[in-house]
């Protein structure tokens, strides 16, 4: 009885949690859906913390705790809003979270297979809404009935096979922005990238009460790119498959082979540590896991951190540092123990181990493989005029896995083309170019705007054409401008009530003052700060802010920074999901992240007319007055006019020109570590035609050279940059000097036939050169070759060679759209290789069942093949271009 007397006399317990803490504690066992007593008095302690931190939306948070409901509902909202991140304690109900919570206790007494999931896999595997850090909407309430009648009677191996054909049936893969779309909001574009693909299917799997998590491998070893699948749980054991991406069996997919190579795959487990699993690292709301063991050959690394004086560093944060996107990305970061050591396990390749302790650090790169012990002495300083060159290795490919029986495969390729045609008829319904034409010239607007808006909005079509029509034209020019500032992704999921909010809200230009229009368009009009989900917070922060704090903003705006400080309390450790809180859920709630603090104090200088931003590079907030940008310091009285440092970038590389995240990256010195600073992705050194005003400090110049999947060589060059000081730093990528590969040559006679029936022989296209790759349009794989080439068209076609593009309909799904062939390298055609013929001969082989897709060869006029590829890459137009230099 002790327990209970503890945690109802606790300080500021509400009536909501006293009416919770009553029913977890006292009703008898068969009635708990959390039937461990220790678990759930933990439980019950949690969800009070979460009451008194979340206070401010004590009503419509925790008002559920009052009705009259089951002891299970009730325990099963409660465990969610317990371990909850800020960002559902800010923008969510407790009656959201009820009824959500209502059908996935429904799912488990429905599914023949529920009374056999335990309590703490349904808990943190099936209860959760969220996944990662999407936008959650009504998914589960809305799409119940849909997959319950889609799994009637099946097992639940079967339920998630099926299930996944559903998903396939709603979405396909296609790159996007880092913003994750909710489930709905993906089926409404019909794609999303690998993370919105696993986010939706997970809900989908959830909904049906199947045990289920989301994967990731942060990045990969041997490419430029990371990648998100899906875990199920089924009989006590937990099998994987690629979001909306079916295959006939468990625990493949395209993916299979290079999850082998990784150096780590992790999942994030929702609510309170439980289990034995391979935890890296474990909080009070959520831990993460380490899943690589069930896919690759592994490692455990062992770190010991001493001091100067060579004592034990405990403490200390060591972090796991993987090269990609031309920075030390860190894979994990974990603190040392009281004798200074900590351990990871990884697969063999290279890392980078960077350990600090405040401002002192130390760093080396070691190779799994060799060794399994390192000790760092914590005594380096920033370094000025230093240079270093690594290379850097990554895990062998192995013997590929048998693939799954021929029969069954032709079965499933017949399931996804008639599932490619469901979505296909579904997308033809959307908004015609036609339509949207007559629809500006209505409205008085430029066609080709107008009709490239529609277009970009895919589904929300409708959105965003009513949006338009319902427009007087006299503010048409506005709503253009609107509509142009936000992402494509916006205009993929955007309503129409926030595109309302944010044009008949915003200060217009002509009643503002001290900066022009391009000005005004992109720092106080524009609703996209970083990458939050978009919502309305014009309206409401004008009508919400205290009247004195508006009057006195415009001509002062560090009384903004100074309410913000007084008001909102920064917790950076519970909003774990990193989902970006909502200018109104900062409002209300008065807890937030930094991150999100920064995007509210953005968004109120926007709402009163001050232009406002993240600063490019270093997401620094930022207010324009005076005719100067001022580094917001929630620390000193007023902000000012920091010091600056100048940086111009050049590079005498041509093929290919240095690309940001690619080739290159900046990175400034800061508590112990070089943080990357963030520019666009894909931003070529020629397009940094200003000089960079930088804070002064340390810097760190990294770049790095792919030569094949298995190499790369990297550099690391480390500079001060003074106040006022203005440099200029080239970018060199180092070159491979090892002499070039023969891969082999063309078979004689070697030909494909093209769509009309004629047939076209290789050696007829080789004048320049040739590039040949089978590929699988449908498949992601395929998916990254026909959008990397297109980046690099113009230096391709300089090059002057042929692309030929082959699919085999006998085994292999999807076609190459007449849109995608126009996008390409201008002299590329697609042709057909029926049962592989070809490729045969090219393998050596008289079967190619083992080889995966996309296979890319570059052909010289000579014949040799000077490049081979095989399966998922990232960057292949590079790759080309080097072998033809």
């Amino acid at each position: 009885m002790r327990d209970i007397v503890d945690l109802i006399n606790m300080k500021n317990a509400s009536l909501a949690f006293l009416a919770f803490a009553s029913l977890l504690l006292t009703c008898c066992s068969g009635d708990h859906l959390i039937k461990d007593e220790k678990f759930r008095k933990k439980v019950a302690g949690d969800y009070l913390a979460r009451t008194i931190l979340a206070k401010n939306r004590e009503k419509e948070l925790f008002s559920f705790s009052g009705k009259e409901l089951t002891a299970e509902l009730k325990e099963a909202t409660g465990f969610l809003l317990a371990y909850m991140p800020l960002s559902d304690l800010a923008d969510y109900n407790g009656d959201f979270f009820l009824e959500n919570a209502r059908l996935a206790l429904r799912a488990r007494k429905e599914r023949i297979w529920g009374s056999s999931v335990p309590e703490n896999i349904f808990l943190h595997y099936i209860l959760p809404v969220r996944v990662n850090n999407e936008n959650l909407d009504s998914f589960r309430i809305k799409y119940y009935d849909e997959i319950s009648s889609r799994i009637k009677g099946m097992d639940a191996g079967s339920a998630a096979l099926e299930i996944n054909h559903w998903c396939h049936e709603k979405v396909s893969y296609q790159p996007s922005d880092i913003r994750t779309s909710s489930p709905i909001n993906t089926i409404l574009s019909s794609r999303g990238r690998c993370g919105e693909e696993s986010t939706f299917a997970v809900a989908a799997l959830r909904t049906a009460g199947i045990p289920s998590r989301q994967v990731y491998t942060p990045r990969w070893a041997h490419s430029d790119d990371n990648h998100a699948w899906v875990e199920v749980w089924i009989e006590g054991k937990w099998y994987y498959m690629g979001a909306c991406e079916p295959e006939p069996v468990l625990d493949r997919g395209w993916f299979t082979e290079p999850a082998r190579r990784a150096m780590l795959i992790h999942t994030k487990s929702f609510g309170a540590p439980f289990g034995e699993d391979n935890v890296i690292l474990s909080t009070r709301n959520y831990s993460i896991i380490n899943n690589l063991a069930k896919y690759a050959v592994t490692k455990d690394f062992w770190v010991k951190t001493v001091d100067a004086d060579g004592r034990a560093a405990s403490g200390a944060e060591v972090e796991f540092q993987l090269y990609n996107y031309s920075e030390f990305y860190p894979l994990a970061v974990i603190k040392t123990d009281k004798k200074g050591l900590c351990s990871f396990e990884t697969g063999l390749g290279d890392l980078m181990i960077w350990a600090r302790r405040g401002n002192d650090f130390n760093y080396r790169k070691i190779t799994v493989s060799d060794t399994d012990t390192l000790t760092l002495v914590l005594n380096r300083k920033p370094e000025d005029k230093k240079y270093y060159e690594y290379d850097l290795g990554v895990p062998v490919t192995r013997s590929p896995y048998e693939g799954p029986p021929a029969d069954l495969v032709k079965k499933n390729n017949e399931r996804l083309n008639a599932e490619n045609s469901i979505r296909q008829a579904y997308a033809e319904k959307w908004m015609k170019p036609a339509e949207a034409v007559r629809l500006a010239l209505d409205k008085g607007a430029d066609t080709a705007v107008v009709k490239e808006l529609v277009s970009k909005s895919m589904g929300n079509w409708k959105t965003i054409s009513g949006f338009i029509a319902s427009t007087d034209p006299a503010d048409m020019g506005p709503v253009i401008k609107l509509l142009t500032l936000i992402s494509e992704k916006d205009l993929r999921d955007v309503s129409e009530e926030v595109l309302r909010d944010h044009l008949s809200n915003c200060i217009r230009y002509e009643s503002s003052a001290g900066y022009d229009e391009p000005m005004y368009s992109e720092y106080v009009l524009n609703p996209r700060i970083a990458n939050e989900n978009l919502v309305s917070w014009r309206g409401f922060l004008r009508e919400n802010l205290p009247v004195a704090i508006k009057e006195g903003a415009v001509k002062d705006p560090d009384i903004l920074v100074r309410y913000v400080r007084e008001t909102i309390t920064v917790n950076d450790s519970d909003n774990y999901y990193n989902t970006p809180i909502s200018p109104v859920g900062v409002f209300k709630l008065k807890i937030a992240d930094s991150f999100s603090r920064d995007i509210y104090l953005t968004a109120i200088c926007r709402a009163l007319g001050i232009p406002a931003r993240l600063e490019p590079g270093s997401n620094k907030p930022q207010f324009y007055s005076a005719a100067t940008w001022h580094d917001v310091s929630f620390t000193a009285e007023t902000s000012g006019v920091a010091a600056r440092g100048y940086i111009k970038l050049f590079s005498e590389e041509k093929q290919p020109v240095p690309e940001y995240y690619i080739h290159f990256t900046l990175a400034r010195f800061e508590n112990g570590r070089y943080n990357t600073l963030e520019y666009d992705y894909n931003k070529r050194i020629t397009d940094f035609r200003d000089e960079l005003a930088l804070t002064p400090g340390f810097y760190m110049l990294v770049t790095g050279n792919r030569i094949s999947d298995s190499k790369i060589l990297c550099t690391e060059t480390f500079f001060e940059l003074k106040d006022n000081e203005h440099k200029r730093i080239g970018v060199e990528l180092r070159k491979d000097n090892s002499s070039p590969v023969i891969f082999g040559s063309v078979k004689a006679g070697s030909k494909f036939s093209l769509g009309n029936g004629s047939v076209k022989e290789i050696k007829d296209l080789m004048t320049n050169g040739l590039v040949i790759a089978w590929i699988e349009p449908d498949r992601e794989p395929s998916k990254h070759v026909l959008n990397d080439l297109p980046l690099l068209r113009r230096e391709l076609d300089k090059w002057g060679g042929s692309f030929v593009f082959l699919t085999d309909p006998e085994s292999h799904t999807g076609s190459l759209t007449e849109a995608q062939l126009k996008s390409l390298p201008g002299k590329s055609i697609a042709g057909f290789d029926s049962n592989s013929g070809m490729m045969k001969q090219f393998c050596g082989t008289v079967s190619c069942s083992n080889v995966k897709l996309p296979l890319v060869v570059l052909i010289n006029k000579k014949g040799d093949i000077l490049f081979r590829s095989e399966g998922y890459r990232v960057g292949i137009g590079e790759q080309i271009l080097k072998a033809v230099r």
